[in-house]
């Protein structure tokens, strides 16, 4: 029935399993489930996402304490004040991030647990706007902004954050660290927060201070990019100058308001890198001048009403607002006297994406004429994107509508309810599947318990009948080699030997020694790996030696090995590998290397099997030693062993092999004691 279940084409759901079709075939809930699902996942591309990529700006503020829990209430706050008090309608707290060796920290010092209260001038609570539990083990959050609603408002002249569980900053040793990126107190859509101060008591400042500050909570700039809301296909990213090849060279626009309108301020907002090898706040100037201007055609003069200076480090994808005296004009101008420019032999450029002319939050620049000293009218840039003055008084960024900080990090707020609410939607349905998964095993692993004990027993009994006959089958191969190949090379090898005592011995008579003589070896070989292990089969180093007497005896020659070797057996698999390595290298030191003695070295050490074979003989030159092909067949011994080959050799100073071989997964320890005699 299972099978027929995971067959059948109502049942199985494509890419989820017999379990997740059985559940949706029989569970009202998993429909149900879909259906919100897919309704969230329409409503997802409406809103803002919160960007992984670095967006450059300040950090914001970071302090450090030695525990990751206050002594006393309110021991790891910061306190914000405003400039002036007004009434408090939305707070908003961005998470701080940082970009290390360790990749993306979305949520840098961002406290498990916190609470925020309005305060007064004296510092007493006026309000309690949040208090946040278990933070990092939201399962959506990721960088996200905490945004709330303050009804009805409240009169307020700052606002305290109070951390009550920190975490370990890694990289500053037995310290934690309280961050924050930015904090807003809006009142309506003007941000009360701006040109406050950050004052916090305890704790120690950050080692960056180009990167984090007090002042840096307050100062507009966030990780997350420019307050844009996706509004469908738009193309105009911004506007851009001619490239220019010094910083110093200047450049300007100038917009026409089409009237006299009222401003206080201006907005800038940086463009959108073209390129992913530049940094963000591309093309925003370091030093300009703001102007405002009156000019009477009639007349032929132009007088200037307001102005000022900016210098100002890169303020990556952030906007940046400069205030001015309230004052009423037509015209907009900005001069940039210190362009952006990131390397050495990359041209100076001026560049931004939107420039506002603000009253109040009002922008007055909608549809505004813009023009340059450039006029080089569209630029069409990557993915058909154009770069022209239109760009910039369209109320557009790069990448979507521009709106108030607030409607933004409150559609960035939306996301993360809908996110939230999609984790705990899919958690909920792969609960109902696993359920259905595992009452379904449950009660077709009930009614066939003796089916599969059957299945399971006949093949352990098969291998078991299997593998005492390949014993047998082994046991009798190693008796016939020994009892009759064996018997005849020996016999060979005897009636050679008397052949020799006879007459004088010819080189044919002394290879068939030689030949017999290898022979009957590797038939011992052969015999020994056959041979099932056991107490009644000699050790790994004892089967050596007993190799070494045989292949050498010519020579003079020693086998000496410590007490843990003797003590030491390889697998089967390995033991094969090591004899042929070991016969090869006698072969080399007995035929090759002209040699007079050999000498053999054994031993168990610090997890590693080790075999040494040096002989006196006339050594292996440089040039032939750095060949390829020498000493190949050894090498290869050594890398079905995953073992260390050493060679030490010289012209008339002998050779010196050395094999290391790892002992864990290999190493099986026996009991046998060293045998006696030489």
């Amino acid at each position: 029935m299972l099978v027929l279940l995971a067959a059948s084409p109502t049942v199985r759901a494509e890419g989820g399993g017999w379990a997740e079709g059985l559940a949706r075939l029989v569970s009202g809930r998993i429909p149900a489930l879909e259906k919100e699902l897919s309704a969230i996942e329409r409503e997802l591309p409406a809103l803002p996402d919160v960007p992984v990529a670095d967006q450059g700006g300040t950090g914001g503020f970071a302090r450090l304490y030695p525990k990751d829990r206050p002594g006393a209430e309110g021991g790891f706050a910061v306190e914000i004040r405003c400039a002036a008090p007004g009434m408090v309608s939305t707070v908003a707290l961005v998470p701080a991030r940082r970009y290390g060796v360790r990749g993306l920290e979305s949520q840098f010092g961002m406290p498990d647990a916190f609470r925020i209260e309005l305060i007064d001038d004296s510092g007493a609570v006026v309000a309690l706007v949040a208090e946040e539990k278990n933070l990092w083990a939201h399962p959506a959050r990721d960088g996200h902004p905490f945004f709330y609603e303050v009804a009805p408002p409240v009169l307020a002249a700052g606002m305290r954050v109070s951390a009550s569980r920190l975490r370990r900053d890694p990289d500053v040793e037995d310290n934690h660290v309280h961050a924050w990126a930015e904090a807003f107190l809006f009142e309506g859509n003007r941000n009360l927060a701006t040109g406050g101060t950050v004052s916090c008591e305890e704790g120690s400042s950050s080692a960056a201070p180009w990167h984090w500050a007090n002042a840096f909570l307050l100062d507009g700039q966030t990780p997350l990019g420019l307050p844009e809301i996706p509004a469908g296909v738009h193309r105009n990213v911004g506007w851009m100058s001619e490239g220019r090849p010094k910083a110093t060279d200047s450049a300007w626009l100038e917009m026409d308001l089409l009237e006299s309108k009222n401003l206080d301020a201006v907005r800038l907002f940086p463009a959108k890198r073209p390129t992913s090898d530049l940094p963000s706040g591309f093309g925003f100037p370091r030093r300009f001048t703001i102007i405002v201007l009156e000019r009477d055609p009639a007349a032929g003069t132009e007088t200037r009403v307001a102005e000022r200076t900016v210098e100002m480090a890169n303020p990556g994808h952030n906007p940046v607002r400069v205030p001015l005296e309230a004052c009423r004009g037509r015209y907009i101008r900005l001069e940039a006297t210190e362009l952006w420019k990131a390397f050495k032999d990359y041209p100076a450029f001026l560049a931004l994406s939107e420039l506002e002319v603000l009253e109040g939050e009002d922008n007055q620049a909608l549809g505004a004429i813009v023009r340059s000293t450039d006029g080089i009218g569209n630029i069409i840039g990557y993915g058909m994107q154009y770069w022209n003055a239109a760009s910039l008084s369209d109320g557009f960024g790069p990448d979507g509508r521009l709106v108030p900080h607030r409607e933004w990090l409150g559609q960035l707020n939306q996301r993360l309810a809908l996110e939230t609410r999609r984790h705990s939607l899919r958690q909920e349905r792969q609960g109902i599947i696993n359920d259905w998964r595992r009452m379904t095993v449950a009660t077709f692993g009930t009614l066939g318990g003796a089916a599969t004990l059957l299945l399971i027993a006949l093949p352990i009994r098969y291998r078991l009948r299997s593998r005492r006959e390949l014993a047998r089958v082994r046991e009798r191969i190693a008796g016939d080699l020994h009892d009759e190949v064996g018997s005849n090379l020996g016999s060979i090898q005897m009636l050679a030997d008397l052949a020799e005592g006879h007459r004088d011995p010819t080189k044919e008579l002394k290879r068939i020694q030689r030949i017999a003589a290898e022979t009957v070896s590797a038939v011992r070989d052969i015999v020994w790996l056959l041979r099932p292990q056991g107490d009644h089969r000699i050790g790994t180093v004892e089967h050596l030696r007993e190799t070494g007497s045989i292949m050498i005896d010519p020579l003079d020659w020693e086998f000496s090995a410590n007490e843990a070797a003797w003590q030491c057996e390889l697998s089967d698999e390995a033991n094969r590998h090591l004899f042929l390595f070991f016969r090869e290298a006698l072969h080399n030191a007995l035929r090759h290397s002209g040699a007079t003695r050999v000498d053999v070295r054994v031993e168990e050490a610090g997890g590693r099997f080790c075999l040494s074979v040096a002989d006196d003989g006339g050594g292996i030159p440089p040039d032939r030693l750095a060949r390829p092909s020498t000493l190949r067949a050894l090498r290869q011994r050594a890398e079905a062993l995953s073992a260390e080959f050493q060679v030490d050799s010289a012209p008339g100073a002998g050779t010196r092999l050395k094999l290391e071989i790892p002992l864990p997964g290999t190493l099986r320890k026996s009991s046998r004691k060293r045998p006696a005699g030489p």
